[in-house]
């Protein structure tokens, strides 16, 4: 969710001047009114910021920013309740102000670059149902509306920006898929290239992406964070004072997901407790998810109850079935097996989900097995940043008492502890025996092994060896994670394409 809801923010003011044969044209600042608005819409104060477009419209006929900014509102709503009808709704809504930004003047660069966003605003729900094709084409219609952006209006540098994230997102693609979508799309994938492009207009510093720095680097952060794998470099790019997580759930969310991601678990937890919730903020149930989900790591007793409150309130999709999981973990790991069956059970009766998280959650309710205690709490503490908690628990118990899939899974947990400890040979040698005893198995662990072995050899730069590494990661199918593991070994990829 939350790389999607940034991927498409909002930039709402460019100023510069172009000259052309004929005559210079200049790029209005749009109104102070319209930046209060998007400040609103970006902190999830979507209420207040519909009633001052309603306020505005009875000063004349909307223009192209205005209906920007009614679609962003719609578009942020959908993709925090994840239901259904809302996104039909945004279909309806987005297709009637399409029609309606062609009637609105036609030398202002806002015009184009508006309907462009709008497309790939539709673009991502389509992707995120299943619709690839349709994606494809939307971001299609996008790019060449930002091309034709650029030729006429070539210093109006928020075209660059939205070109540079599609560029970076198709370059993760798997190659099955990656032709058809450079094809549709008009725009040559490349995770290094797009990255580079946000970060040269950061470092331009033109008026619009200076006057929005904050949501540039969100996006740098984000990109850097899920396909460079630079956990460091994504927590960097967002210091700053510009973000008051205090006052804004949706920097706090953010700032929380980076630092989480990097090791930071306890500051995660501060950053999302700490949050404004209630009024005047549109209800965001997925911090509470977060929430729990950090608390869990950490092993907290109480980490079941921000996740209940999620899994109670929440009307959404997507995230509710891992929910369901996590709180039976939770009971698991505390001696209830009978509350662990009892949420697994409710996962169980369920269609099939959507995303891959919670399929892996239906897998389990649904195949099994029940997992062990004890590797589940060195996971757990792992994906918090707390390794040296995460070894001492995985070694009081001997390798010999584990056989199949859980003998795989206690090489691989220590292979993930040692790495992120600095014991790189450590590291190695458990990858290996992981990838070598499990490669016919179903379980990811053999194929996530493969991924992690191809980052620490890109880190010490044996760029031959990472390269073998990532290609055997492509080439094992694991029942869970494939997906995202083929996508970062490809980032994995592009990567040694640039450096090696």
């Amino acid at each position: 969710m939350q790389t999607a809801l940034f991927r498409y923010g909002i930039l709402l003011a460019a100023l510069g001047l172009w000259p052309n044969s004929l005559a210079a044209q200049r790029t209005e600042l749009p109104s102070l009114a319209f930046q209060t608005i998007y400040r609103q819409i970006t902190s999830l104060r979507l209420s207040e910021a519909r009633q001052g477009l309603q306020a505005l419209r009875q000063n004349g006929p909307p223009t192209p920013v205005a209906y920007l900014l009614e679609n962003y509102i719609d578009f942020a709503q959908v993709l925090l309740d994840d239901q259904e009808a809302s996104t039909q709704y945004f279909y309806q809504q987005t297709a009637n102000r399409l029609q309606a930004i062609r009637r609105t003047n036609g030398t202002s660069p806002w015009r184009r670059y508006a309907e462009a966003e709008m497309r790939l605003q539709q673009a991502v729900l389509m992707g995120k149902s299943g619709r690839y094709l349709a994606c494809a084409q939307e971001t299609r219609r996008a790019c060449i509306l930002l091309d034709e952006n650029r030729q006429q209006f070539p210093h109006f540098a928020l075209n660059r920006k939205s070109v540079a994230i599609v560029q970076a997102l198709l370059g993760v693609l798997p190659d099955e898929f990656r032709w058809a979508a450079e094809l549709l799309s008009g725009v040559r994938s490349s995770v290094w290239g797009g990255i580079g492009e946000l970060e040269r207009l950061l470092a331009e510093g033109d008026p619009e992406t200076l006057f929005f720095e904050e949501e540039i680097r969100l996006a740098i952060a984000l990109l850097r964070l899920n396909l460079l794998e630079d956990k460091e470099g994504a927590w960097r790019v967002l210091q700053g004072p510009r973000w008051n997580a205090r006052q804004n759930p949706l920097a706090a969310y953010s700032l929380a997901v980076v630092a989480a991601r990097s090791g930071r678990n306890d500051e995660a937890i501060r950053l999302l407790e700490t949050s404004p919730e209630g009024e005047p903020f549109h209800p965001f149930w997925q911090r509470y998810y977060l929430i729990g989900l950090l608390k869990l790591n950490r092993l907290d007793p109480d980490a079941d109850e921000p996740l209940r409150r999620f899994a109670r309130h929440f009307l959404g999709e997507t995230g509710r079935w891992e929910a369901c999981q996590k709180i039976a973990w939770h009971a698991l790991l505390h001696g209830d097996t009978a509350g662990y069956r009892l949420w697994m059970n409710r996962i169980a009766a369920t269609r099939r989900p959507r995303t891959e998280q919670d399929q892996a959650a239906w897998r389990e309710a649904r195949e099994g097995p029940m997992p062990e205690p004890t590797l589940l709490r060195a996971r757990l503490l792992f994906d918090g940043g707390y390794y040296q908690r995460a070894r001492e628990t995985l070694i009081q118990q001997p390798a010999h008492r584990y056989t199949g899939v859980l003998a795989l899974e206690y090489t691989y947990r220590l292979a993930r502890i040692a790495h992120a400890s600095g014991h790189c040979s450590e590291a190695e040698r458990y990858y290996r025996q992981t990838l070598q005893q499990g490669a016919q198995n179903p379980a990811y662990f053999a194929c996530q092994s493969a991924l992690q072995l191809g980052i620490l050899y890109e880190q010490t730069q044996r760029c031959a060896l990472a390269k073998d590494a990532y290609q055997t990661c492509l080439r094992l199918k694991p029942q869970q994670y494939r997906i995202s593991l083929h996508a970062k070994a490809k980032a994995g990829l592009d990567r040694l394409r640039k450096v090696c």
